[in-house]
């Protein structure tokens, strides 16, 4: 619209619709209106399917971890289901934030994978039960990208003042059970990702430099294959994002 002032028609911007129940536009559509701020410009030299699949992993990733977890340089953090979408991208962003160990969990399929990431430690779950065998009081900031294990398990293995963040809120991450556990000195948290423009150029800039690199993309369809690409979401053999191509592929 006239109000727009930092992109012009033309430009290539990526981004996600913010979560909200009074969304009535969906991404596959045409055209659709975003404010300005929860869009950035695609880096040069990043393709625009590549933009797509890394969005909203990325920013969960990210403010899971800063601001929630309030990870920075020289911090220690576990990343739980680190061969998965969300996971992939915490590594790499644990590293780029310079965290001093980023430890990492993941199934024995992706444990190679994982290393190449560049995580400190792959712990293998079906080799090790991390509600039991970590060392104790070893990690500033846990990260279960998955939302699935208890803050009353893994408690353990965090220090005085760490914080284990969750995808999905549960009973501890919600006052009062929050504010009783916070009087222990470790803290429960949950996020609800929020596109905003800072974070989608910093994580830009990180693509752009290389330290954002993996990004699995499994397969891209045209928006009129919309039914197969909704079929290989759903299928568990999928190893990365599915992107819908609309520009062109009706």
């Amino acid at each position: 619209g006239d109000g727009v002032k930092d992109f012009q028609v033309g430009d290539s911007i990526f981004g996600h619709l913010q979560y909200a129940s009074s969304t009535k536009q969906g991404s596959l559509a045409e055209y659709i209106s975003v404010p300005e701020l929860e869009c950035a410009k695609v880096p040069e030299g990043v393709t625009m399917e590549v933009a797509a699949a890394v969005t909203t992993e990325a920013l969960t990733a990210l403010q899971a971890m800063r601001d929630q977890g309030k990870l920075a340089e020289g911090k220690s953090i576990l990343i739980i289901a680190a061969g998965g979408g969300v996971g992939t991208q915490a590594v790499q962003i644990a590293k780029a934030m310079q965290a001093h160990i980023v430890d990492a969990v993941c199934s024995t399929k992706d444990v190679s994978r994982v290393e190449k990431l560049g995580a400190s430690r792959v712990i293998d779950r079906t080799q090790k039960d991390i509600n039991t065998d970590l060392q104790p009081a070893s990690y500033d900031v846990i990260f279960d990208t998955t939302g699935k294990y208890s803050f009353m398990k893994l408690r353990y293995a965090l220090k005085k003042k760490g914080s284990l963040v969750s995808t999905i809120p549960n009973i501890s991450t919600i006052p009062p059970a929050s504010l009783l556990l916070a009087i222990t000195g470790k803290r429960s948290k949950s996020l609800f990702v929020h596109c905003n423009r800072k974070d989608l150029e910093l994580v830009g800039q990180w693509m752009k430099s290389g330290e954002i690199y993996s990004i699995p993309v499994d397969n891209i369809y045209d928006v009129k294959d919309i039914q197969a690409a909704r079929e290989r979401q759903s299928d568990p053999k999928k190893s990365g994002r599915v992107v819908i191509k609309v520009d062109g592929g009706w």
